[in-house]
């Protein structure tokens, strides 16, 4: 099985594109092969939604490159699954983004979950994300914890994560997602902190959760209906 992860963003050094890689690798069963793949033209980062329309037409030139090179599977390494689904309408095998995958998945496991993203000016975006799945209902509430996505990641981003992650168990939240794939590496050190000082509270791991269910899709023989994410009328031409 092969899984193409696309990086959405042109802003990490070499080191830290070789730990995303060994991440992607741990996260997978063995035997499945998780390959980072970049994009054309892709911004230094995405904190907001004109950067992530940027983003959008590498998104979508590499998703079809994946599925003509044969890969099973595409996910795409953005919390608020960006061009999700301009992607399902240009091609048949999977597509999945970390934060569907991490809301449906603490939806299944807790009764109410909250989400935390990066910067103020992302929360309607990401309001927009979860009304669009269905989980609004679900939802008791979504966090900034101020801080951009090239700081968010590093060790001292921790104390904010904890910070707001706390506020939202203390609104009625069981569960805790993340809005941005640059808190991966804070999800275990939280998760056990947590279990500490509100036993029983859930902190779901995007990266694990989406690249498990592309799995899960993978070997079942499944993928998005064409009729909910038909293709396009004629090709799409793009601007490289």
């Amino acid at each position: 099985m092969r899984i193409d992860v696309i990086m959405l963003i042109s802003g990490l050094s070499e080191d830290a594109l070789k730990k995303r890689e060994a991440d992607l690798a741990s996260y997978a069963s063995p035997g499945v092969d998780v390959r980072l793949v970049t994009t054309r033209a892709a911004p230094p980062s995405v904190d907001s939604l004109p950067e992530m329309e940027l983003a959008a037409p590498g998104i979508l030139e590499r998703v079809l490159r994946s599925q003509e090179e044969g890969v099973d599977a595409v996910v795409i390494w953005g919390g608020h699954d960006p061009s999700l689904e301009a992607a399902r309408n240009l091609v048949s095998i999977p597509v999945l983004g970390p934060g569907m995958a991490s809301m449906y998945l603490a939806s299944m496991l807790a009764k109410e979950f909250c989400l935390l993203v990066q910067l103020p000016h992302v929360l309607s975006l990401a309001e927009r994300q979860v009304r669009g799945l269905g989980l609004w209902e679900r939802c008791t509430g979504i966090y900034s914890v101020d801080l951009p996505v090239l700081e968010l990641g590093k060790p001292s981003g921790y104390e904010k994560v904890h910070e707001m992650a706390v506020v939202g168990v203390e609104d009625g939240a069981d569960a805790i997602c993340f809005g941005c794939m640059a808190m991966n590496d804070h999800a275990d050190r939280l998760r056990r902190e947590l279990e500490e000082t509100h036993p029983g509270v859930i902190v779901i791991h995007p990266g694990k959760a989406v690249i498990m269910l592309a799995e899960l899709l993978v070997g079942m023989g499944l993928t998005h209906s064409k009729r909910s994410y038909p293709p396009p009328p004629k090709d799409v031409v793009f601007p490289f």
